[in-house]
């Protein structure tokens, strides 16, 4: 399998990337044909809005350091 993983700016693996082709073929495997793609992208787009809502409301709390300008641009660079 022709997998790659997608690293943030600190070099953590934050995802995997499936090849299309080999997405198909997993779900015919494994019966995951009910599973739609509209959904899931909307899911993890739902999923990363709550995770930046609850990032910003740390940054305001002063739990976590806000991110410096830098680290923001290269961060938007590796979407």
């Amino acid at each position: 399998m022709n997998l790659q993983y997608i690293a943030d700016h600190k070099g953590d693996v934050t995802g995997v990337f499936i090849p299309i082709q080999e997405w198909e073929a997993l779900r015919k495997q494994l019966d995951l044909s009910k599973i739609d793609r509209t959904e899931i992208s909307k899911h993890l787009h739902k999923q990363e809005l709550l995770e930046s809502f609850e990032q910003m409301r740390s940054i305001r709390a002063k739990k976590i350091q806000k991110p410096s300008l830098n680290d923001f641009l290269d961060e938007l660079e590796e979407l």
